[in-house]
This record gives C-alpha cells, sequence and structure tokens, in this order.
C-alpha cells in the first residue's frame, strides 16, 4: 500500500475515533459493510484485500451475503440496473 496514514488520519477520513481504529487492528471490534467500504476508498484497496484470502466467495451462503451487502451500498437507480440484469439472465436462462 502507498498511503502510510497514521490512526488519527485514517479515522478522521471515515469519520471515526482512534480508539475504533485500533480496535479495528487489534481484532477486538467488527465492521459494518459501510465502514468497510470507506476504508477502503481511503487506502485505495479493493475490499477483497482485506481478507486475505480467508473468506470462500464461491461458498453460496457467502457469496450470497456479499451481494446482499453489496447492493446495500448502491444507489436506487444502480439497484434498478442490477434488477433488471438478473431479470435478464433469469429470463435468458429460463
Amino acid at each position: 500500500m502507498s498511503n502510510k496514514y497514521t490512526q488519527e488520519q485514517v479515522a478522521e477520513k471515515i469519520g471515526s475515533s482512534c480508539k475504533f481504529i485500533s480496535m479495528i487492528e487489534r481484532g477486538v471490534s467488527g465492521l459494518s459493510v459501510s465502514t468497510i467500504a470507506n476504508l477502503c476508498d481511503v487506502l485505495d484497496i479493493e475490499p477483497n484485500s482485506l481478507f486475505n484470502g480467508i473468506i470462500d466467495f464461491h461458498n453460496n451462503d457467502v457469496s450470497n451475503k456479499y451481494i446482499i451487502d453489496s447492493l446495500s451500498l448502491l444507489s436506487s437507480d444502480d439497484k434498478d440496473f442490477i434488477i433488471s440484469v438478473i431479470d435478464y439472465v433469469l429470463k435468458k436462462n429460463s
């Protein structure tokens, strides 16, 4: 990662506290999807890189959760677009 930020800088950029960033680093606090997205934006990294291969996205349960969590980050217009793509694929395969 080319950007080296202090805990204070990261906390400020994601609108959180240094204590929270420290808790994340030590693994004593969980993260919401929006916090993960914010951290990835600040650090200029992909969300998958945070998990270092520990999550198997081919597992249906994890894949479904990933899709649902990702959809929650989208605008209404983007959600409508995704729904139209799903409808198209479903009709094409039926």
